[in-house]
């Protein structure tokens, strides 16, 4: 099988891989060593032993039903179990020490037959039949609802046991032994069902071999070879690198957990950092995948939190893309690009600055649906065609530089946005102050955004193009931050293990996108994200709405749909 590009480091190195190794071959350099390693560990034997003892893998045979269900005990650690057991089962069609094997898993539960009195032992065995076999031993169930047949691909990419383009390759020509011994091995090193502990970990508290076997075949941490097996990659000396991926395991005071972890060097010209919201308008949702394929990205991972159970799905702090705000909403880390590739980490106060003549007006939000007695509001195109207020009040129109309207509304009123221009609410508590200035009808206008009070660690909006917030903090300054956030003391932001998503900024200045498909808590989040370097460091939105994509792998999958991401360029 060709070599995962989840183990590549960088790039380039992942485009050379696809170039020169398109299809899977099932007895290549890596395949062998890992048959090797699986064969040292008892958990592959071959199929037979050569003239000077080794053992013969036939890595290009086409693997059978029975000798994945065989591979499926001996990584539920019950080899010796399922061959002490009586024989006892409905199907006629196995015999020999296959049917030991049949007979213990069908009384397990975890095997039916192909009919009532068959199990066709010698059928082929597909990619998806024995992903479905590996997932069943990690503990993970189609019954329990955490997958279905339809999305074993995209969940077993999301544990980092195959890429999708893998998945793809083998569909496409046949599941061969060399592609189930790939499989089996990166299987090893994937989180089993809870994420406090590795495949690897579960079958050394089971016996099923040593922890010096398992150090040595590079499958548990020490020894002569890393726990999650990287290719050696060193950048040419007339380039600079773009985007790397690592899988890395850490353990923290609350338990193993596994993240997918990509750096990018933001400094490197050819990188583009964009923060996209779909259709370019407020409340609008479309699928991951869908999301992804238009994007044409490198790279893609979820954006801020968002009210995903309200009728008006809005994004929650700030969201700027070229530019401009599309969502403005102070009160959470937020972390911005400038198109030089300077990253800025901080809490940023944003207002916008009206200026008409010798006259300002500060507005508070943009974009947010809540309308009070002492709000203003600023109200683009990405809202939408128009406003409907909530509140009654002022509104300020502009089109082009000029206001065009400026009258008292009341709640209920629908607003008409112009295209090139803007809406403002004002509420009567706002517009009755005594330094009001009534707007003058066809006046220039101006508008900026500008900070209410400078941000303590130094974010500057100028030249930022880009932003995205999240909550809670993690790291700040290279130290864990554990203080409690507004809104986000619920368990579920704290002490719940959930799939979630963190972005960060390591001590080179380099972008740090962090997925956890398999759960982690905050506290393990914190640690996770410290150990990736990260010397600040939050969370974006996480659970349902985890999601992750490198370079045609889909390494966390979202089971709803989005609405702000976090996209990643590289031009060639």
């Amino acid at each position: 099988m060709k070599k995962m590009l989840r183990l590549c480091t960088a790039l380039s190195l992942c485009v050379l891989f696809c170039l020169t190794c398109a299809l899977a071959t099932g007895s290549d350099a890596e395949s062998t060593a890992n048959a090797d390693k699986l064969y040292a560990l008892h958990l592959f034997r071959g199929t037979g032993i050569d003239e000077d003892g080794s053992p013969i893998y036939s890595l290009d045979r086409i693997p059978t039903r029975l000798q994945g269900l065989i591979m499926m005990i001996r990584f539920l650690g019950e080899e010796e179990e399922a061959l002490s057991s009586p024989v006892d089962s409905p199907f006629t069609d196995v015999s020999g020490e296959g049917e030991a094997y049949v007979s213990y898993a069908y009384r397990r539960g975890v095997t039916k037959g192909t009919s009532n009195s068959t199990f066709t032992p010698g059928a082929t065995l597909s990619a998806n039949a024995y992903l479905a076999f590996l997932l069943r031993a990690m503990g993970y169930s189609e019954a329990d609802g955490d997958y279905t047949w339809e999305d074993i691909v995209p969940f077993a990419v999301s544990l980092g046991i195959v890429t999708a383009s893998d998945a793809a390759a083998m569909e496409a020509n046949g599941l061969n032994r060399g592609d189930m011994v790939d499989l089996s091995y990166h299987a090893l090193t994937s989180p089993v069902k809870g994420g406090e502990t590795t495949l690897a970990q579960f079958l050394l508290e089971k016996g099923a071999f040593t922890a010096e076997e398992g150090r040595n075949a590079g499958v548990l941490p020490g020894g002569g070879q890393p726990a999650l097996p990287a290719m050696p990659w060193e950048p040419p000396a007339d380039a600079e690198s773009t985007v790397d991926y690592e899988k890395k395991s850490v353990h923290t005071s609350e338990g193993l957990v596994t993240a997918h972890i990509l750096t990018v060097n933001t400094k490197n010209p050819k990188v583009r950092v964009k923060t996209a919201l779909v259709d370019n308008q407020l409340g609008h949702t479309a699928s991951f995948t869908k999301i992804v394929q238009n994007s044409g990205a490198v790279a893609v991972v979820n954006g801020n939190f968002f009210n995903s159970y309200s009728k008006f799905q809005s994004p929650i702090g700030h969201v700027m893309s070229d530019g401009v705000f599309l969502y403005g909403n102070s009160g959470l880390s937020s972390l911005g690009f400038t198109d030089d590739g300077t990253i800025y980490v901080g809490r940023p106060a944003v207002f916008t600055r009206l200026t008409s003549g010798g006259d300002e007006w500060s507005v508070y939000e943009i974009n947010t649906p809540e309308q009070d007695d002492n709000a203003s509001v600023l109200y683009t195109p990405a809202y939408g065609e128009q406003v409907i207020m909530t509140n009654g009040g002022w509104a300020l129109t502009a089109d082009e530089g000029t206001i065009t309207e400026f009258y008292s509304v009341s709640a209920g009123a629908a607003i008409k946005i112009p295209p090139q221009g803007y809406v403002v609410y004002m509420g009567g508590g706002y517009s009755s102050a005594s330094y009001f200035h009534i707007p003058q009808k066809g006046s220039p206008i101006s508008m900026e955004y500008y900070l209410r009070v400078a941000d303590e660690e130094g974010f500057v909006l100028d030249g930022v193009r880009e932003m995205v917030s999240g909550a809670p903090r993690l790291v700040k300054d290279g130290e864990l931050v554990t203080t409690l956030e507004n809104g986000f003391t619920e368990s579920r932001f704290t002490t719940a293990s959930s799939s979630r998503t963190a972005i960060g900024v390591n001590g080179d200045g380099k972008l740090l996108l962090i997925s956890v498909p398999a759960g982690a808590t905050v506290q393990q989040m914190r640690e996770l994200a410290l150990a990736a370097g990260c010397v600040d460091a939050f969370n974006l939105d996480g659970g349902a709405s985890s999601a992750m994509y490198y370079k045609g792998s889909y390494l966390t999958v979202p089971s709803r749909e989005l609405t702000v991401t976090l996209q990643v360029f590289v031009d060639e």
